[in-house]
């Protein structure tokens, strides 16, 4: 009985063995012949305060991955963050308000492949808001009570690249009624009412306004049907610099005030 239970084990264990030697040798076998494509590291500097968070696809025909950062500086001086084979990083290693490029290079053997694109992400205290995502009028927020929002707004001096937030919302305004909407930026100098801000306020097919602090926007539904309107709280572009460096974030809070009969 002995002998049989030995014969059977010998039997299993070469055919397990056989068939991780298989499986290794069909993945030599069969690998692609293709260089590693180029590709560019995704970037996320929003989700945690003071971290990056970096992933990308993965590549059959690379050995390794080198995940390279530099300081938005010209030129650029790149240093090695990570090597390896897995397909996400997270940065932590940071000045704060800096603002950095990534590069994803590969490997293959003896050969180095160089990444031709850039990512961007920076060193921000602040993490999206609640809204998000809503930068496109098929995402956009229901207004119906107080809501507190902030827009990055990045400028690099690399490619010249902005990062520039924009917020759509919607309310519902029933018939021959007139919705007022308030928008109030903080942290300003100057909080009188009516005072200048950072932003512009567009409804949907008109043209942009400066938004004047605590001071309502009118939206009129001169329909007979409950309607829905879309607009975008915005930065002034002219508030953020004079050149093409800058790293900032406007916060605001933007209320449906009250809808009254017009």
């Amino acid at each position: 009985m002995k002998g049989i239970i030995k014969v059977i084990f010998l039997i299993f264990t070469s055919l397990s063995f056989s068939s991780c030697y298989n499986s290794e040798f069909d993945e030599i076998l069969f690998r692609t012949t293709d260089d590693p494509f180029d590709d560019v590291p995704a970037t996320d500097s929003l989700t945690t305060e003071h971290m990056v968070y970096l992933s990308w696809k993965k590549d059959d025909a690379a050995d390794s991955f080198c995940l390279m950062r530099s300081f938005d500086t010209s030129p650029l001086d790149w240093s090695r963050i990570y090597e390896g084979t897995a397909t996400s990083y997270t940065d932590t290693d940071f000045s704060d308000n800096e603002k950095y490029i990534y590069r994803l290079d590969k490997t293959r053997g003896s050969k180095y492949f160089e990444g031709k694109k850039y990512g961007y992400g920076w060193s921000s205290g602040t993490i999206r808001d609640s809204c998000e995502p809503n930068d496109v009028p098929g995402k956009a927020a229901f207004l119906e009570y107080d809501r507190i929002c902030n827009l990055p707004c990045v400028g690099f001096v690399t490619d010249n690249k902005e990062i520039i937030d924009e917020d759509w919302f919607y309310v519902t305004v029933p018939p021959m009624r007139q919705a007022d909407i308030i928008v109030g930026q903080h942290n300003l100098t100057n909080t009188t009412l009516g005072a200048e801000t950072n932003l512009r306020i567009q409804l949907s097919g008109l043209e942009s306004q400066s938004v004047r602090h605590q001071v309502a926007y009118q939206i009129q539904n001169t329909t007979y049907e409950t309607k829905n309107f879309y607009f975008k709280v915005f930065p002034e572009r002219t508030s953020l610099s004079s050149g093409n460096s800058f790293c900032t974030v406007i916060e605001y809070t933007v209320s449906l005030n009250q809808i009254i009969k017009y």
